[in-house]
């Protein structure tokens, strides 16, 4: 995970969606410190060598308050 500033690194968090050859989806979420509220969200689009290192990358981010991550959360598992 990326270097963050101590105010929002202990509301990290990284998780692996999805992992298979050549191709990785990861999630890195923490709260902003300003404004208070939001939380920013990055997708992380990976493709892997063959060695497992990562040969390059897509970032997609995303700011949302917890009722709107709620709502993605629903339509996603409805």
């Amino acid at each position: 995970m990326r270097d963050l500033h101590p105010d929002v690194a202990s509301t990290a968090t990284e998780t692996i969606i999805k992992e298979s050859e050549g191709f990785r989806l990861r999630m890195e979420k923490w709260e902003s410190i300003s404004p208070k509220g939001l939380i920013s969200v990055d997708l992380i689009q990976e493709s892997l060598k063959e060695d497992g290192t990562v040969g390059h990358s897509s970032t997609y981010n995303f700011n949302m308050t917890k009722d709107e991550l709620q709502t993605l959360a629903q339509g996603l598992t409805s």
